[in-house]
């Protein structure tokens, strides 16, 4: 029971950490963000902040990780059938929600910036992107087989411009004041359906 409760302890104070870093990397910048703003942020001592995170990269990594974990479950979800197309539009809702959310923005485009100079957060964010765009590539695959997705649709072009299209909206949301989010989604689902879907099988 000690050990399940120190275990309960180390996931809080790590999960302390991780938002209060990710908050301050939204708001002030990576590089303007410090890790005594970090403890000051999480109420953890220096002493703990470094127990758990011994440099600011490791935290920009454990993200890294946490966003992986974020994305199982979609990608869980889109390689379970062979309608990609339904798959997707089903979870737009979602995907614009949490695309549009400010903190996430700012957050991108600040590791996506921090990728183009550090080597190993570039290799942690892009076996993430990598893993994703397989996922798609291969529901793709499988929708075209099955008759639901166009067949005259590039596979590769396509995961690339869904994916810059999914980044540019969290991008862009960061500078859009007034968002509607049901109006959003909506365009997308209409896009996605115009895009992919099979002509014949409309």
């Amino acid at each position: 029971m000690a050990r399940m409760r120190s275990e309960e302890l180390h996931d809080r104070r790590r999960a302390q950490i991780l938002a209060a870093a990710a908050d301050g990397f939204a708001l002030k910048g990576i590089h303007q963000t410090t890790m005594q703003d970090i403890c000051k942020a999480s109420g953890l001592s220096a002493g703990a902040l470094y127990r758990y995170f011994p440099t600011k990269d490791s935290i920009i990594l454990a993200l890294a990780e946490q966003d992986r974990a974020d994305n199982a479950e979609i990608i869980s979800y889109l390689s379970s059938g062979a309608n990609i197309v339904a798959a997707l539009t089903e979870i737009v809702p979602d995907l614009v929600d949490g695309l549009t959310d400010e903190k996430y923005g700012r957050l991108t485009l600040e590791v996506g910036a921090e990728a183009t100079r550090n080597p190993s957060v570039k290799m942690a964010f892009d076996q993430n992107e990598a893993q994703f765009r397989d996922v798609l590539a291969e529901a793709l695959r499988a929708g075209q087989e099955a008759g639901y997705v166009d067949p005259s649709v590039d596979r590769d072009t396509t995961v690339f411009l869904l994916t810059a299209l999914l980044d540019g909206i969290a991008g862009r949301a960061t500078f859009s004041r007034d968002l509607d989010k049901k109006r959003l989604a909506k365009g997308l689902e209409h896009l996605i359906n115009r895009w992919l879907s099979n002509p014949a099988a409309r």
